[in-house]
């Protein structure tokens, strides 16, 4: 006789290995360090739990400089508090051509897929 696993044991075991979810708390305080910036893009990922978030902020003009980097700072220490650190990844970007920047971009991933990053 084998031990063969029934589909709910291995439904389980599945869920139990599926990355790195996302917090509720991550999510709720990423929601408020980014009140103040345009929402472009956001991708959820994972069923029945979410383990993949990409997310993609933008803030208009170049006048904003320092509001991005403590965005960026704010984001890096959410990631420590909530123990996503190690599947997170941060792109910040211009648009536009110096000295006219039309707006600035941050990119926020979390989840399994970053891992190689």
């Amino acid at each position: 006789m084998t031990n063969a696993k029934r589909g709910s044991e291995a439904l389980m075991e599945a869920w139990r290995n599926a990355g790195q979810p996302i917090s509720e708390d991550f999510v709720s305080g990423l929601a408020e360090i980014t009140s103040e910036l345009v929402l472009e893009r956001i991708l959820i990922r994972g069923t029945p739990r979410p383990d993949v978030l990409q997310a993609t902020f933008r803030v208009d003009g170049n006048s904003h400089g320092s509001q991005i980097g403590s965005v960026v700072q704010s984001v890096v220490d959410l990631a420590h508090r909530t123990n996503v650190v190690q599947h997170t990844a941060l792109t910040w970007q211009t648009r536009g051509l110096a000295p006219v920047i039309d707006a600035q971009v941050i990119e926020v991933s979390v989840g399994a897929d970053n891992r190689a990053r």
